[in-house]
């Protein structure tokens, strides 16, 4: 496992929000991919 999480930032339409919840929930689970999606976190 890497000494720091791989940061991936989901950018999407409004319509596919469910689909990049979901998407985000199991990225979030593998445990080494820290996920940000545009309404949870915002640019540093």
């Amino acid at each position: 496992m890497p000494d720091r999480k791989l940061r991936v930032f989901l950018c999407h339409a409004s319509q596919d929000k469910p689909i990049v919840r979901e998407l985000y929930q199991r990225l979030l689970a593998e445990g080494w991919i820290d996920p940000m999606r545009e309404c949870v976190a915002p640019y540093p």
